[in-house]
């Protein structure tokens, strides 16, 4: 490096000091921990979004007593100084203040910050569930005690750690890592390319996401208990005789999700074909499933037949959350009608899962592909082209053995 850059570098870091404040203590009795960077006559605070308690300061030398708190406010000034130390040999012959010592940082920053990626991603994208990942976002930063991120620091550590933070919630285990996973992914296929990597190493090569635990409280019904919600006769309209024929429909469709009953617009040639909603955006083939529509729910597709959907719950209902709140109030009216405590929507897709494997004895293998999960043979399934006959005609078969008094 020529002399005039090494003094020029010399100089800037001797010009800017950082420095550690505390900002004004707040109504829930805290302190922000900001970090001021001073070059010449000029100052910037910066928020390092880490809060402590008065008592975690010391009075005599100001210092925070809490090691884990210290220790990562230290790592940031570290970071800090290091990127100002590299800013000096990029911004030769610049007049540099603390403004623009931040500013330039902050632009090389965030085009590789997660939470400023997943913000701008979801502001652009199309896929459904994005309050889902809106709530994994405030999570993951409440868990950091930040909202910021490089995506270098996205490590099989901290992805760890935030599992086992999430340990008495299996199902935002699940979720919220898968989600975390889709969004690095994302990112990699925006900021890398065949010249240029900007994202290293992904941490989802080892780290595995936690499979989905079932919601606790949630059981197939026997098959008497399916048939005593069938034979419920409520209130013509009523929204408890909504939610018994919405229950029927599930089970008699492979157990459909009730986002997709809302949403489901292709029914043709006596297939509804759809995408499953809730992993379409995280699978290669978009979770594609036809399931044939047996006889035997005909006059209910008939009843609740829609014009632009196949079914008409969204003229009744402005969004899904509002149908699917709606379809579970109605089903506690049913099972203390007919002796089933807690009754839920999400049951028809225990029942139709569980009556397939042991009343019907069909290969587990099946019971998931009808389920349209991702099965235990992907690399098979690379090789194999999808034929859904097989699924329609087991479902065909335990609808009658089902309703085989119903259908006689």
């Amino acid at each position: 490096m020529p002399k005039s850059a090494q003094n020029r570098r010399k100089f800037l870091v001797k010009m800017a000091t950082i420095t550690t404040e505390y900002g004004k203590l707040s109504s829930n009795k805290t302190r922000t921990v900001y970090l001021r960077i001073r070059s010449g006559k000029t100052e910037k605070r910066i928020n390092t979004q880490v809060k402590v308690l008065e008592s975690e300061i010391s009075p005599r030398t100001k210092k925070i007593k809490d090691f884990s708190k210290a220790r990562q406010i230290e790592m940031m000034r570290l970071d800090w100084e290091a990127k100002i130390n590299q800013l000096g040999i990029e911004a030769l012959g610049v007049k540099v203040d603390a403004q623009d010592i931040t500013s330039a940082i902050s632009k090389k920053e965030e085009e590789t910050d997660f939470f400023a990626f997943a913000k701008n991603w979801l502001a652009h994208t199309s896929i459904k569930g994005k309050k889902n990942y809106k709530c994994m976002l405030n999570t993951f930063s409440s868990f950091l005690g930040k909202e910021n991120l490089l995506f270098s620091d996205l490590t099989y550590t901290l992805l760890k750690e935030f599992e086992n933070h999430l340990s008495k919630k299996p199902r935002a285990q699940s979720l919220y890592l898968g989600e975390l996973r889709h969004l690095f992914r994302e990112a990699m296929l925006e900021f890398n390319t065949e010249e240029k990597t900007i994202i290293k190493s992904d941490p989802f090569i080892r780290y595995k996401v936690p499979k989905q635990v079932m919601k606790k409280g949630v059981r197939a019904l026997t098959l008497e208990e399916l048939m005593k919600v069938y034979h419920y006769q409520g209130k013509p309209g009523s929204r408890s005789q909504l939610a018994r024929d919405t229950f029927i429909l599930s089970f008699c469709l492979m157990g459909m999700n009730s986002v997709d009953l809302f949403s489901a617009t292709n029914y043709k040639n006596g297939f509804i074909k759809y995408n499953r909603t809730k992993t379409k955006d995280r699978r290669n083939d978009e979770a594609y499933i036809e399931v044939k529509v047996h006889p035997f729910i005909k006059p209910l597709m008939k009843k609740y037949a829609g014009t632009k959907t196949v079914f008409n719950f969204c003229s009744r209902y402005n969004d899904y959350e509002g149908f699917n709140k709606n379809l579970n109030i109605g089903l506690k009216t049913v099972g203390k009608a007919v002796g089933i405590s807690d009754l839920e929507f999400y049951q028809a897709r225990h029942t139709f899962a569980t009556l397939s494997r042991n009343l019907m004895k069909f290969s587990k293998g099946d019971v998931d592909e009808a389920l349209n999960h991702v099965g235990s043979f992907e690399v098979a399934d690379i090789y194999i082209a999808k034929d859904f006959s097989i699924i329609n005609d087991n479902n065909f078969k335990l609808i009658k053995r089902v309703f085989k008094k119903e259908l006689a």
